[in-house]
Formats: structure tokens, C-alpha cells, sequence
């Protein structure tokens, strides 16, 4: 007779390092898909609009990979995956879209902002963005713009791929995962470029219809996993079962996102002040970031191969909150280089 049946909880096999991989990788390549766009489909005007589209896909570019490596826990293992080169493992393809992105992204950013400053009078440590002439600059652009649209295209594959493949966790083999984490990214970049352009508020109207498409796309696509009738969606439909935090969260998303919706609509009459940019920012960050833990991090709490959760506890270290801090605060210390450069160039070429 059995009289007892033991089941020990499993370890957490992804840390938060990898959320925050998720989340700005996500938000680089939303940035280069609008940035690619202004530049194919606008006029001369919106150059403001894509230099900030590029600089936020700067910053969210570096602070990615470096979050993804803290992940693998061993700076070996990056070697590791040049050295035994795998065609057939989307990490080992990943280890090549992934630098190759962010160098597109970087020359971007240094042919725009060079397009931006047609002057002679550039200080001598900028004279480097003098490198191209002026009559190749729109033919650059535009051809570096694709390269770079294509490359983030790369990404989102490897990076979906690489989670909706694993049929050990149930509610990720789906291929509405990688979608989502996409649209979630898309929604939250307009209001940052909002607030990045506050002063000019001219570029809120076409930045709310970019939000509301994705959001409105976003309720569409969580409504088509919902019924799509798969084991996924079947794990889908049991989530609230396996705790109040899953219902909780799902009503704040919700809530989120009319509240976003209706910012959106609001902004496309009339432009809002910075207090209000700011909370709109904060609120599709939220969104952005706490669909992301949820999908990653506390899908990983759930049984797999017996009937036992798995609890976490975040700690307070280098593998948890200090990790979500640092790449916060890594990555709110680029964004301010990249203005302060940006304005210390402006600056120079207005007043010579």
C-alpha cells in the first residue's frame, strides 16, 4: 500500500534577468518598426519623431544583451555558443541576430543624427559624423533602415521561438506568445517618444494612433489565444484555478488598457502636459512589463510533471530586485547621455 507520495517543488529555471531581456528587446525593435516606417512612408518632417524613435532603440539595444548575458549566469557560456556554433538552436542563431542588431541600430543612430547636423561647425569630437557626404546621407538611410528593420524582424523570431517551442510548459507552446509580447512592447514605445518630443506636441496625435492600432490589436489577439482551442489555450482557461494572482493580474491589465485606450482617443484632440505624459508612460510600461513577468516568470510557478506548484520568492540580490534596478537605472542613465548629446550637438550647431 502507498502511504505517501513525495514531490519536491522544482527550481526556477529563468530569473528575472530574462524579463528585462524580453522587455527592452521588445521595446528596440517596436522603436526601429516605427522609425522604419517615418522613413519610408513620411515626409522630411518626421525626422524628429524617428531620431527619437532610433535614440530610445539605442539605449533599450545596449541595455538588452547585457541583461541576457547576466542570465546565462556564466560568461563562458557566450563563448560557447560561437565556439560550438548549433544552426539548429534558436539560442545559437540568437547569438548572431543579436549583436548584428545592435550594430544596425547604432549606425542608424549615427547616420540620423548625423543627417541631423549639416554643419561645419561640429566640436572635434563629432567630426567623426562627418564621414559620409551629404548627397548619400537619404540614400544610407534608407537602406540602413531596412537592413535594421529586417535584422529586429530576426529578433522577435529568435525571441518568440526560443519560449513558445518548449512544449514543457503548456501555456508557452503557442504561437500567439511571441505576437502578444510584441504588441504589448508596440503599445508602450508612443508614449515614450511622447514624453521624449513633451515639447513638441505636435507628434502626439499620430503617436496616439500608433497606441490605440496596437492596443485594439493587442484585445484582439488575447481574444483569438483565448478561443483558438489548443493545449495552450486549454492551460489558458485553467489559470484561474491556479491562484488569485492570475485573475488579479488579468483585471489589471484590463484596466490598463481602457485606460490607455481612452488616453489614446483623448490625445488625438487634444495634447496632454507632462504630469499626464508621464502616467501614460508608467501605466503601458506597467503593462508591458508586468504581461511579460507574468508569461515568464510566474508561468514557471505552475506544475509541469507532477501536481505541486512551485513557489518564488523575489530576492533582494543580483538574481532579483537589484538585477530589475540596475537595468532600470542602466537603462534611464543612456536615455539621459543620448539627450544631453543630442541637445550639446543641437546646441553647438545653432550657435556655431
Amino acid at each position: 500500500m502507498i502511504r505517501e507520495v513525495m514531490a519536491r517543488p522544482q527550481e526556477i529555471a529563468w530569473l528575472p534577468w530574462a524579463v528585462q531581456y524580453f522587455f527592452f528587446i521588445g521595446l528596440a525593435c517596436s522603436s526601429i518598426a516605427i522609425a522604419a516606417w517615418l522613413r519610408w512612408r513620411s515626409s522630411q518632417e518626421a525626422s524628429r519623431l524617428e531620431l527619437a524613435a532610433v535614440s530610445l532603440a539605442v539605449v533599450s539595444g545596449i541595455v538588452a544583451p547585457l541583461a541576457l548575458s547576466a542570465d546565462l549566469h556564466q560568461p563562458a557560456r557566450i563563448w560557447h555558443f560561437y565556439a560550438y556554433f548549433a544552426p539548429w538552436s534558436w539560442m545559437s542563431l540568437g547569438s548572431v541576430f543579436l549583436p548584428l542588431f545592435t550594430v544596425l541600430v547604432v549606425v542608424y543612430f549615427i547616420l540620423l543624427l548625423r543627417c541631423q547636423l549639416r554643419t561645419q561647425s561640429l566640436p572635434f569630437w563629432a567630426r567623426w559624423l562627418q564621414i559620409w557626404p551629404a548627397w548619400q546621407e537619404q540614400k544610407w538611410l534608407r537602406g540602413v533602415a531596412v537592413a535594421t528593420l529586417l535584422s529586429a524582424f530576426s529578433i522577435l523570431l529568435y525571441t518568440g521561438r526560443e519560449v513558445s517551442i518548449l512544449r514543457s510548459q503548456p501555456l508557452w507552446y503557442s504561437l500567439w506568445l511571441p505576437w502578444l509580447l510584441l504588441l504589448t512592447a508596440m503599445q508602450a514605445v508612443p508614449p515614450l517618444l511622447a514624453y521624449w518630443l513633451r515639447h513638441e506636441p505636435q507628434w502626439q496625435p499620430r503617436l496616439a494612433r500608433y497606441q490605440a492600432g496596437s492596443l485594439l490589436l493587442l484585445c484582439l489577439s488575447s481574444i483569438g489565444w483565448w478561443l483558438d482551442g489548443s493545449s495552450s489555450a486549454a492551460v489558458l482557461h485553467q489559470l484561474p484555478a491556479q491562484g488569485s494572482v492570475w485573475t488579479q493580474s488579468a483585471s489589471v491589465f484590463a484596466v490598463l488598457i481602457l485606460l490607455l485606450l481612452g488616453a489614446a482617443w483623448r490625445a488625438r484632440r487634444r495634447a496632454f502636459g507632462t504630469v499626464a505624459l508621464l502616467a501614460q508612460c508608467v501605466a503601458a510600461l506597467s503593462l508591458c512589463w508586468g504581461v511579460r513577468w507574468m508569461l515568464l516568470m510566474q508561468t514557471q510557478t505552475l506544475p509541469k510533471f507532477n501536481i505541486l506548484l512551485n513557489p518564488y520568492v523575489l530576492p533582494s540580490g543580483s538574481e532579483g530586485l537589484l538585477a530589475i534596478l540596475g537595468t532600470f537605472g542602466l537603462w534611464m542613465a543612456l536615455i539621459i547621455g543620448v539627450r544631453e548629446l543630442q541637445h550639446g550637438l543641437m546646441e553647438k550647431k545653432r550657435y556655431g
